[in-house]
């Protein structure tokens, strides 16, 4: 298969472990790539890759953050499409080919408005500054064209950390390739499942 799915992992391995059960569910071969950034001294899921060769952990022994260790995935892949699972994010379906059937390009995901600082339409009470234009694929499920992402501004340590990113594609006048897909249909979502525990640190 020419996608791999990788995930950012902080010392939540309850989450990745669910995950991971049903990402295989569905789709028993792919390649599965956790980026650790746990900064804790801890070895996790060494199990998971002694009885699965699809599974890879690449462990920096600090916190490298969502945004940073999106990138490093993303840039160092093998595979041509990259999906972003949030690590608090376990599948429901077969999905994939839909994606692929709706894909133009760039990214496809939960596409909502968000303001020069990330904030969204739906966040609205949260900011004086309404200038929602410019679309934002949501990371917490997102598939990602590498070759694309590379002619972008990366992503980064962030509260929404693709806004560089996003921005930039609007900026080049790009946004078209930026395809809102219905996702909420096939994943479920633990709400802010690591940032609950640990805060987001910026």
């Amino acid at each position: 298969m020419k996608v791999k799915i990788l995930t950012v992992h902080y010392k939540t391995p309850d989450l990745i472990y669910e995950q991971y059960d049903s990402i295989r569910k569905f789709y028993p071969k792919i390649f599965y790539h956790i980026i650790d950034g746990s900064d804790d001294n801890k070895t996790y899921f060494s199990d998971l890759e002694q009885k699965d060769k699809n599974v890879f952990v690449e462990r920096f022994g600090y916190n490298i953050h969502h945004g940073p260790g999106m990138d490093h995935g993303i840039r160092n892949s093998k595979h041509d499409y990259i999906l972003i699972l949030d690590s608090d994010v376990s599948i429901k379906s077969d999905f994939l080919d839909l994606m692929f059937n709706d894909f133009k390009g760039i990214a496809s995901g939960w596409r909502l408005l968000v303001n020069n600082e990330g904030v969204s339409s739906n966040q609205s009470s949260h900011t004086k500054n309404k200038d929602f234009k410019y679309p934002y694929v949501h990371p917490y499920c997102m598939l990602i064209n590498k070759k694309e992402y590379s002619k972008y501004k990366p992503f980064k340590k962030h509260g929404a950390p693709c806004l560089d990113f996003m921005m930039d594609v609007f900026e080049k006048n790009d946004s078209d390739k930026l395809i809102d897909f219905d996702i909420q249909k096939h994943v479920d979502l633990v709400i802010r499942g690591t940032r609950s525990k640990w805060g987001i640190n910026l």
